[in-house]
């Protein structure tokens, strides 16, 4: 299961929740909280032991599974029914019942968001008292960081694209304090989320190190996030300023990775580009699965038998028209010979994603998982830069950076005709595979996702899920239907 250390105190929080009838998969945003008795001769201070645990943010790093295959370069393999991992997102037909795919991440992220409530309520209390006013202040800060993205990644994934509507469309209850079990809350708007959103990130950054600070949440985390964030809503020099500041001023802390280097950095821990990323054990002391994750759906059919995804036929042409790119060693074959768990078509081919082998290259149960990467600020600061219409030769430099990182095919880098979006996400999509982030480029872009090539699942076209316009209604995931059921105050997404 996973362990993160973002953050470190002498608090132990806990879910706990009343049960209504039906409720034992309610999202219970809010509860009590359990802290050691802390006085002046005995003060409860920062740094002793664990507090918001990994089990809570594992839907909300796995959301990224959930984008996955909503978008055209990573499919599902084979169908798996309702309730499972994959082919639901896939085929667009996932349930508000299905309490793997829907009930989990709602549930899961929530409290996530209950715990930092807890921990920023407490220490705004007085109720953790300690001498250095500093350290509990960073406490504070990356607590409000982690509820940001949590918020962030639920309204991405229940509610539409901002881009569409200025996000008047509804989006997800914002909780931000503690309160009552019985409290019901009702949806925000998309708009009034981010603006959440962009109030946590913000408020946090003057209390964040600016240390390099693995498994810890620090300044150049949260502006990286903002900047993705930003770029989201369209707000493209906030965007760009967020993403500059990262690339211009952490001191060398984050460097991208070489051509040399990139074959080899996969699984490793804590490498140049990772500006924030999930630490994965096998165990936790708090309770786990067993180090379960997200990268077991890519897994090659030897190792696990989670194996859900594949690569699509259109994103290997894709790779395939520069034959130097070095990403091409993160293609794979199946190891089992003519596999015909496979579609026919994609049986020989190179169609699985080896970016997560885990630490020791055979285990992708150990494999962390990067929330955000320099690379993708990069690219962000590119396509703001684009869009804004100003500082157009340095955003221009900032794709070929990337670019001239991952082929020796001089060629393929931009000039200032060839500086276009569609050039952007063209390097996005190669870059960002299997890392979640893709789908959302389509969808802020108002850009229509067309699944194409020969081994897609014939089960797209039952579910009508070969094209899928921005403005589909079912980009946003129904609301859990035990959620419905427990507060009438929560309107579910139309179909």
């Amino acid at each position: 299961m996973r362990k993160f250390l973002f953050f470190v105190m002498a608090a132990v929080l806990f879910c706990g929740c009343d049960k209504e009838e039906g409720g034992d998969n309610l999202p219970c945003p809010v509860t009590e909280v359990s802290v050691p008795a802390s006085s002046e001769e005995n003060p409860v201070s920062p740094g002793s032991s664990v507090t918001i645990q990994g089990q809570g943010f594992t839907a909300n790093s796995e959301i990224w599974l959930r984008a996955i295959t909503r978008a055209a370069d990573v499919q599902a393999r084979i169908t798996k029914g309702d309730g499972k991992r994959v082919s639901p997102y896939y085929e667009y037909n996932v349930l508000a019942s299905d309490n793997l795919n829907i009930v989990l991440p709602w549930n899961t992220v929530y409290k996530v968001i209950r715990q930092t409530n807890n921990l920023i309520q407490k220490i705004e209390s007085g109720s953790i008292q300690s001498s250095d006013t500093k350290e509990l202040n960073r406490i504070k800060s990356e607590a409000l960081v982690m509820r940001g993205l949590s918020l962030f990644n639920l309204t991405r994934l229940f509610g539409m694209p901002y881009t569409n509507d200025k996000g008047a469309s509804l989006g997800v209850p914002i909780e931000t304090s503690p309160s009552d079990p019985t409290h019901k809350p009702s949806r925000s708007t998309v708009a009034q989320c981010y603006e959440q959103v962009v109030s946590d990130m913000s408020n946090a950054l003057s209390g964040l190190r600016q240390e390099t600070s693995n498994g810890y949440i620090n300044y150049w985390a949260t502006q990286a996030l903002l900047s993705r964030v930003y770029l989201n809503m369209g707000e493209y020099q906030k965007a760009y300023d967020a993403a500059t500041d990262v690339i211009k001023n952490n001191g060398g802390r984050y460097q991208l990775y070489s051509y040399e280097e990139y074959p080899n950095v996969w699984g490793q821990d804590f490498q140049s580009e990772s500006l924030f990323e999930l630490y994965i054990t096998l165990s936790e002391p708090s309770g786990g699965t067993g180090g379960e994750g997200a990268p077991m759906v890519y897994a090659n059919e030897a190792t696990v038998d989670w194996n859900n995804l594949i690569l699509s036929e259109d994103f290997l042409n894709l790779l395939n028209e520069d034959p130097k790119d070095v990403r091409h060693c993160l293609t794979k074959e199946s190891v089992i010979e003519n596999n015909t768990g496979l579609p026919a078509a994609a049986m020989h081919e190179k169609v699985y994603l080896a970016k997560f082998p885990g630490k020791t290259g055979d285990d992708p149960k150990t494999n962390n998982i990067c929330i955000i990467r320099l690379s993708e600020v990069y690219l962000n600061a590119a396509e703001a830069g684009l869009k804004k219409g100003t500082d157009l030769e340095e955003a221009q430099g900032y794709l070929n950076d990337i670019i001239s990182r991952r082929t020796t095919d001089t060629s393929q880098q931009v000039s200032t005709e060839t500086f276009t979006l569609d050039r952007i996400l063209k390097e996005r999509r190669k870059e960002l595979v299997g890392e979640g982030e893709v789908f959302y480029d389509y969808l802020r872009n108002g850009l229509a996702i067309e699944r194409k090539g020969s081994w897609h699942l014939e089960t797209l076209k039952a579910s009508n899920a070969q094209k899928i316009e921005a403005t589909d209604l079912r980009i946003a995931l129904p609301i859990p239907q035990s959620e419905i059921d427990a507060n009438p105050n929560i309107q579910q997404n139309p179909r």
